[in-house]
């Protein structure tokens, strides 16, 4: 068995922001690992099997300074209960998360749920890397499910499938996240050191393929129309 991931072209998207899928070359660049399929709405999408190395420097796809207050959107599917990373902006050494999203099994006294967690680090500070946010939700393993993060100066909430799940309060230090010059932008895992890519669960008795996807796949800057943003993720 192998796992696999999907996501939409960008050329369908009605996204505005930085469209993180763009980093997926066409033509493939290992078409053993890469490979076209269709999301929920038909229109056409990507799929990454397990082994399959997207990367680009950082600044091809994301500003040099992020935003004080940002979005994150993604829909997703998952046959997997191990989780990974849906994306990640790694220092030079591969060592360190500056900005990504983790999903991850919920502990043992939360069966049947994931772990969302929002990592923001700031390298000139931490030499690991740092969670911001973290959030228990229902596994949707095997459905497609889609996520949003708003992220304001003071807080970050998480939406599921357009329903408010929670705000935590937050204290991100720095505000405005610097990233290293000569970092990598990683789609469906972290480096390989950190790793964290999308594979079949190794307790699982099913013969279906691991599976992730996203129909929006992005980062967008909110500031000065909050309002207008949480209209759009709840819709």
């Amino acid at each position: 068995m192998q796992g696999a991931a999907a996501v939409p072209l960008p050329g369908f998207s009605i996204y505005w922001g930085h469209d993180i899928l763009s980093a997926i070359q066409i033509p493939f660049v290992d078409p053993k690992t890469q490979y076209f399929d269709y999301a929920p709405d038909g229109f056409p999408a990507f799929g990454l099997l397990p082994g399959s190395d997207v990367k680009k420097p950082f600044r091809v796809h994301m500003p040099d300074k992020l935003y004080a207050e940002f979005s994150i959107t993604a829909k997703i599917r998952s046959m997997s209960r191990e989780g990974g990373f849906l994306f990640a902006v790694v220092n030079p050494l591969d060592t360190v998360v500056q900005l990504g999203l983790h999903l991850a099994p919920a502990s043992a006294e939360a069966p049947g749920h994931t772990n969302v967690t929002l990592l923001y680090t700031d390298v000139s500070i931490h030499h690991s890397s740092q969670t911001i946010a973290s959030f228990v939700v229902p596994s949707f393993t095997g459905r497609w499910g889609r996520l949003a993060l708003a992220v304001t100066e003071a807080s970050v909430t998480l939406y599921l499938d357009c329903e408010a799940v929670d705000t935590v309060l937050v204290d991100r230090v720095p505000r405005e996240l610097v990233f290293d010059s000569a970092s990598t932008l990683y789609v469906g895992q972290a480096g390989p050191i950190i790793k964290g890519f999308y594979n079949v669960s190794r307790t699982s008795t099913s013969s279906r393929s691991s599976y992730w996807g996203a129909e929006r796949h992005g980062v967008k800057s909110t500031r000065g129309e909050r309002d207008d943003q949480q209209q759009d993720l709840k819709s």
